[in-house]
Parts: C-alpha cells; sequence; structure tokens
C-alpha cells in the first residue's frame, strides 16, 4: 500500500511534537510542583514565625494565654486543610487552630515534616524558639490542587494548539512538495522519446539528488537507443549489399545450364555467406561493446590472451606462408580486463595484420614494459600499411579506406576502439623502424599483484 508523503510527513512531525508536548507537559508539571512546595513551605515558615513574634509576649504571661485555645468558627473552606499550635517549653498548648493536629514527638525538632493523619498527608514545619514551639501544617491536596489547575491551564492552551498546528504543517508541507508535484506532472505529460533532461532550476537541494540521478538514466537510456538505432541502420545498410550479391547469383545459378556458371555462382554465393556472417558477427560483438553493462573487469595474463590469440589464427598465417611470432620482454605481464574483450581487440589487430600482409609476410607481437610500469602490446608487420592522414579515420564504422579490393566489414577497428574505450587503453599507430607496414601499440597498466582466482 503506497502511502501520501504528505501524509508522512504530517503524522511524523505531528508524532514528534505530541512526543515533545508530553514531555514538556511533564517536566511543566514537575517544575510547577517543585515552586509551588517551595512557595507553600516559605508560607509555612514565614506564618509561624509571625506567630511566635506575635505571641511571644503570651507565651511568657502563662496566665493570660489561656483564651487563645478556644475554637473559632471555621468560616473558609481552606481553613479545614491548614492548622498551627503553639506550645511552650513545658509543652503546654497555648494557641491552636480549630483542627488541632497531636504531632508526634519526634518532629518537635526544627525543621520540615511529613505526617500522615489519614485519610490526608500533612506537610508540618517545625521553629522551635527560645520560649516555646510553634508548628504550622498544611495538607498537601492544597498543593496538589494549585499544581494541578496551572497544569491543567497550560494543558489546555497547548492542546487548543495542535490541530492549528496540525493544520499548518500540512499546509506547509503541501507547499513545499509543490516542486516534486510539479515535475511529476511534467513527467507524466512526456512521451517515450522524450528523454531531455529535467530543469533542476528552483529545484531544492534534497530533490535536486533524485533529478540528477533521473537525468542520469535519461542520458543512459537514451544512449542506449542510440546505440540500437545506430545498430539497426547500420546493420540493414551493409547487409542489403551481400544479401542482394546472394540473390543475384542464386538467380544466376537457377537460369544457367551451364555446370561450370553454376558452379561458379555458388563458390560466390558460399563466399557471400561467408562474408555476410563474418558481418554479423561484427555487428553483434559492437552491439555488445556498446551495451551499457559493464565490463567484468579482472586480473588477467596477458602473455596467455596473446598465445591462446595466435594459437586460433596460425591455421590462417600458415596459408600464406606467413611467420607469426611472439616476443615477450618482461617477466610482469598482468593486467586489469576483460579476457573475452582484450582477446576480440587483440585478434582485430592481427587478423587485418595478416590479412593485408602479403605471403611471405611477417607479423609479430610482442609486450615489453615502458616507463612508469606500462605494459606495451605491439602487433607490427611488414604489410602495406596505413598512410598518415588516414589513420584518424580508420576506427570510423565501416571506413576501409583505400583497401575495398580485400574482403572487410569495416567494423573490427571500430570495436578496437569501443574495447579500449572501456579499459581506458591507449592506441597508437606508428611506421615500423625499417621498411613498410604498421605498427599498432597499445598502452595497458601494470598490475603488481596477481589474482589467483582471476587466472
Amino acid at each position: 500500500m503506497n502511502v501520501s508523503l504528505q501524509h508522512r510527513l504530517l503524522w511524523l512531525l505531528l508524532s514528534v511534537i505530541t512526543s515533545v508536548w508530553l514531555l514538556a507537559c511533564w517536566s511543566i508539571y514537575k517544575d510547577t510542583q517543585d515552586e509551588v512546595e517551595e512557595l507553600f513551605d516559605g508560607n509555612l515558615a514565614q506564618t509561624a514565625k509571625v506567630l511566635y513574634r506575635l505571641l511571644e509576649h503570651e507565651i511568657l504571661d502563662h496566665d493570660n494565654a489561656h483564651f487563645l485555645t478556644q475554637a473559632l468558627e471555621l468560616k473558609h473552606r481552606y481553613e479545614r486543610k491548614i492548622a498551627f499550635s503553639v506550645r511552650n517549653n513545658a509543652g503546654e498548648l497555648l494557641a491552636s487552630s480549630s483542627n488541632i493536629l497531636k504531632f508526634p514527638a519526634e518532629m518537635d525538632s526544627d525543621g520540615y515534616h511529613d505526617y500522615i493523619a489519614k485519610p490526608y498527608n500533612w506537610r508540618v514545619f517545625t521553629f522551635k524558639a527560645k520560649y516555646g514551639l510553634v508548628q504550622t501544617a498544611e495538607r498537601y491536596d492544597v498543593r496538589n490542587e494549585l499544581v494541578n489547575e496551572v497544569s491543567l491551564h497550560t494543558l489546555k492552551n497547548l492542546l487548543f494548539a495542535l490541530p492549528l498546528l496540525a493544520i499548518l504543517i500540512w499546509l506547509s508541507i503541501g507547499r513545499g512538495l509543490k516542486p516534486l508535484k510539479q515535475i511529476t506532472y511534467e513527467l507524466t505529460l512526456r512521451t517515450h522519446d522524450q528523454l531531455q533532461p529535467v530543469s533542476t532550476q528552483a529545484v531544492p537541494v534534497e530533490i535536486k539528488s533524485v533529478i540528477d540521478a533521473l537525468n542520469s538514466l535519461f542520458q543512459r537510456l537514451e544512449n542506449a537507443f542510440e546505440n540500437e538505432r545506430r545498430f539497426t541502420a547500420d546493420a540493414a545498410h551493409e547487409l542489403r549489399t551481400p544479401l542482394s550479391g546472394l540473390k543475384v547469383q542464386a538467380q544466376v545459378a537457377l537460369r544457367s545450364e551451364d555446370p561450370q556458371v553454376r558452379q561458379q555462382a555458388l563458390q560466390k554465393i558460399l563466399i557471400g555467406v561467408d562474408h555476410a556472417s563474418h558481418l554479423v558477427s561484427q555487428l553483434l560483438t559492437l552491439a555488445r561493446m556498446d551495451s551499457p553493462q559493464p565490463l567484468s573487469i579482472k586480473t588477467i595474463d596477458l602473455q596467455k590472451v596473446v598465445q591462446q590469440v595466435l594459437n586460433n589464427l596460425m591455421e590462417k598465417a600458415l596459408e600464406k606462408n606467413q611467420d607469426l611470432g611472439l616476443m615477450v620482454q618482461t617477466e610482469n605481464t598482468l593486467i586489469q580486463g576483460n579476457a573475452e574483450a582484450l582477446e576480440i581487440l587483440l585478434r582485430n589487430f592481427v587478423d587485418n595484420a595478416l590479412r593485408y600482409t602479403p605471403e611471405l609476410g611477417e607479423v609479430t607481437v610482442s609486450i615489453v614494459q615502458v616507463a612508469m610500469g606500462a605494459l606495451c602490446l605491439s602487433v607490427s608487420d611488414n604489410g602495406i600499411g596505413i598512410a598518415p592522414e588516414q589513420r584518424e579515420k580508420i576506427f570510423e564504422r565501416f571506413y576501409r579506406g583505400n583497401h575495398q579490393h580485400i574482403q572487410g566489414s569495416g567494423l573490427g577497428l571500430s570495436i578496437v576502439q569501443r574495447i579500449a574505450e572501456l579499459h581506458n587503453l591507449r592506441i597508437e599507430l606508428c611506421d615500423p623502424p625499417q621498411g613498410s607496414g604498421l605498427v599498432v601499440n597499445v598502452y595497458f597498466p601494470v598490475v603488481e599483484k596477481l589474482d589467483m582466482h582471476a587466472l
């Protein structure tokens, strides 16, 4: 069940405010109780001392003090809740309230005492003076009544403020979420092909991170769609020619009655199928490299990858009597990368070198350590080479320069460039030190420690 963010924030804030409010009420109650206790204790002490000063003469004159013990009519409801008594040093009662209490002897010492005379609790103050003893007492319910009235008054004000506070919070949250609602409305109106970034102008900081993540997703989707459109267009464009050629040769084979012509047409069909199959394979590889899914990067041994590629292409080199060799001039050949992708990269370089190198030619793959501990993978040949002005264009898709007569799809180096980008590799094309041909250098950062599980 989805819950409204506005409702969730409202209940969360109200819960927090109510909790703080309850703690504040309890704190107010305790503080009020303490203050009332101190106030009433002070009144008890002050009353006892005033009584002693007023009756000090009567305490000294015992014969004239007997009239003070006469009961007086209670005229106020609080009079039953307070009491006092005055005694001389001999313990004789000289003056008291009508609701006199008999306090135990342990309360004759100076200070405050708590006394229980069922059903009430009393707070007693004893003032022991030079000529007598004065005790003033007060019931605790007088104090509690005052504390409760003060606390209840404060509680009512806070309680009445809660609904108003809830309304103000609701309106404030609604106003605060207005940018989010605006963005939601804008995204609702978009179609599937509208992937332009959402504007972050005047967007709160808390929402900006969400919008940035959403824009990043839109960009990745746009790239994925663009790669798909480009792949579809490239496949349609490049497959049109070989398929048309296959159709023409098939028609020639069907119509011709000459076995030799029919045989030649079938041979051309096989060549065309091989070319189309190679083209489809290259297109699928390129599409896989263009995928937004990241490659699995591990620590691998570059020498093992090179040996695997050379073993697979050795038969092709033997068909043209070419010398295909490997030269390793470093002990550490560990790199970080994806073995499958790097195998594709190297196979394209070596395959191109073999294809554009004449019979009895040489193709050499070498691994050397260069400055700063980096590894350099070189593929050199003594073939026809590439003109310097064309070297920047050969990584473009379907670009084949002046070598249209040699079979190929023009996608191999595009795949190589994409793999290099995914591995942060640097590719350098240069002339060999002597003679014709081409040298391709690929620079890898070196890995110091070997991950045995990756190998």
